[in-house]
């Protein structure tokens, strides 16, 4: 009977673990070269989009995330190839399209802005060929609870998991 409660307890301890994702730290819906993002952040901001928008909450987990991930993904790439980022560029994105400048103006809103001004600046700066190959090089990780990462299509796909997602958001 020991024996068999420790082969579930094992059980159990496995699973859990698998559950949890392979992302660097507790906490972290992603990490883009070591640096993570955590859950709250893609919470808070998914939140924002849902006040802002009325967006389904699982849609607006999904572009929080992978947003909040291209924008780090983006300083990192600008940090290697010296593309130039100034707040001007980011804010004159970020007043261009409707929905950002609403989101961002809102508390909880503000990552996503930068984020989103970052990757549209740093992709201009450099062109898309070589902002996407600069994009592969990194090494990222998604939490299976916000979806999985492919290096191919530079995105992130749905998960098994993923469909707990909505839970995540208000």
């Amino acid at each position: 009977m020991n024996k068999a409660v420790r082969v579930l307890a094992a059980g159990v301890c496995v699973g859990a673990l698998a559950l949890t994702g392979c992302v660097g730290s507790p906490g972290s819906a992603a990490t883009v070269g070591g640096v993570g993002i955590a859950d709250d952040a893609v919470r808070s901001v998914a939140n924002t989009i849902v006040e802002a928008s009325g967006t389904r909450g699982d849609i607006a987990l999904k572009q929080a995330t992978y947003d909040l991930l291209l924008g780090e993904a983006s300083r990192q790439i600008a940090a290697t190839t010296g593309a130039q980022v100034s707040s001007v560029e980011k804010s004159a994105v970020v007043s261009q399209n409707q929905l950002v400048a609403a989101v961002s103006a809102l508390p909880g809103g503000e990552a996503w802005g930068d984020a989103v001004g970052t990757t549209y600046v740093v992709l201009e700066d450099l062109g898309e060929d070589t902002y996407l190959e600069e994009l592969r090089k990194l090494d990222i990780e998604v939490n299976p609870r916000y979806g999985q990462w492919d290096p191919a299509q530079v995105t992130l796909v749905d998960s098994s998991l993923a469909t707990t997602a909505p839970a995540i958001v208000n």
